[in-house]
């Protein structure tokens, strides 16, 4: 029987990374491709053929022998199956430990300087998942963590900064938040606006209220809308954190969490928030907290000025009630799990919860 070769996220991202020669193929059905997906890889669909056991179902696949390959599914199961198939066809197969549900923590960074703040962008890459370490002088803050808060520690290590605030733009219902475990392990001051119903304690602030980190000034600023709690943060007019409230190709949805009728209300803030934010600086760099699709790995800084996105989001461009007609009238399904998430973020405690399981898949915050 041949040994069955595995390679984990970490050093497949690294391969990636280094621009190696290798074959990512994922062997899922096309739904669940659809979902999410590692966007160098190669989706051959023979999911029913491998689990029904069927020996062939590999004979008709055409990639190069001398590069290895990695089979891709959803647990890192079936795609041993696939591996051990390769390696007995004279590939250097491996399997994904774990599938996609280990490739949801994956991640990289893109980083820009601007004057004396340097703003690190953490991309859980399969999700679209954005946080962010923002660091001047020896002091940095970290908005919307979504990894291990050792990611943040080291990162900071790194740059010499003492992580000693840590945000979340809102209540998420695509992730579980790792704000505030961030904020005990390092003693840093877990800030969100004032009126935000969580059940554990934070530093509140209020809309228009300044942060000082090192020589720097980011403020707040209330952008209700996708989250009754939204908010985004501005950093002298040249950069604006802006969660789930708007992206750089959508805006945010308004019904997660809510009634027909609060939907209807949220979308009206959610109007007037984008209406404060495009009232900024043409050439504010917007940085949201998603992305719409799964990340490249090397891929550069997600991030526009808000004269492009507001020339290229149509939904921009109307008046208040043609704005709420229009959201209303295009939003998705909600995923069956983001309840489960969002009550977890609210109350701070996931510690009865499969966390990998629950944040399968991709993010499904935005409206185009």
């Amino acid at each position: 029987m041949t040994k069955i070769k595995t390679i984990d996220p970490t050093t497949l991202k690294d391969w990636l990374a280094k621009g190696k020669s290798v074959t990512v193929l994922d062997i899922r059905p096309d739904n669940e491709r659809q979902e999410w997906f590692i966007p160098q890889s190669t989706h051959f669909n023979v999911f029913d053929q491998l689990k029904s056991g069927d020996k062939h179902a590999l004979d008709s696949l055409n990639i190069d022998k001398e590069i290895p390959v990695v089979t891709v599914c959803a647990g890192g199961n079936l795609s041993q199956v696939a591996a051990e198939i390769l390696s007995e066809k004279g590939y250097d197969a491996y399997s994904l430990e774990g599938g996609m549900k280990a490739w949801n923590y994956a991640w990289d960074t893109s980083e820009i300087i601007l004057d004396d703040v340097k703003i690190i962008q953490v991309r859980r890459v399969a999700k679209g998942c954005l946080s962010y370490l923002v660091g001047s002088g020896n002091q940095a803050m970290v908005i919307d963590a979504s990894l291990d808060p050792s990611v943040y520690e080291e990162l900071a290590k790194e740059q010499g900064w003492s992580i000693d605030y840590v945000a979340d733009t809102h209540i998420h219902a695509d992730y579980v938040s790792r704000t505030r475990e961030l904020a005990k392990a390092q003693g840093a001051k877990h800030v969100m606006i004032e009126s935000a119903a969580v059940e554990f304690q934070f530093t509140p602030l209020k809309d228009g209220e300044n942060i000082q980190i090192g020589n720097v000034n980011i403020k707040v600023l209330h952008t209700p809308g996708h989250t009754w709690e939204s908010s985004s943060f501005l950093i002298a007019n040249k950069v604006i954190f802006t969660g789930d409230t708007l992206f750089t190709d959508s805006v945010g949805r308004p019904d997660l969490k809510a009634s027909e009728e609060e939907a209807k209300n949220k979308a009206a803030a959610l109007y007037d928030s984008l209406q404060v934010l495009l009232s900024l600086n043409k050439e504010t760099l917007v940085m949201p907290a998603h992305n719409s699709a799964p990340i490249k790995i090397g891929q550069a800084l997600i991030s526009a000025p808000i004269t492009e996105i507001e020339n290229s989001i149509q939904s921009l461009a109307l008046d208040k009630e043609q704005f709420i007609r229009s959201i209303l009238s295009k939003l998705p399904e909600s995923p069956p799990n983001y309840l489960t998430i969002a009550a977890i973020n609210k109350s701070g405690d996931s510690k009865d919860f499969i966390i990998a399981d629950l944040e399968a898949g991709a993010n499904h915050c935005a409206i185009k």
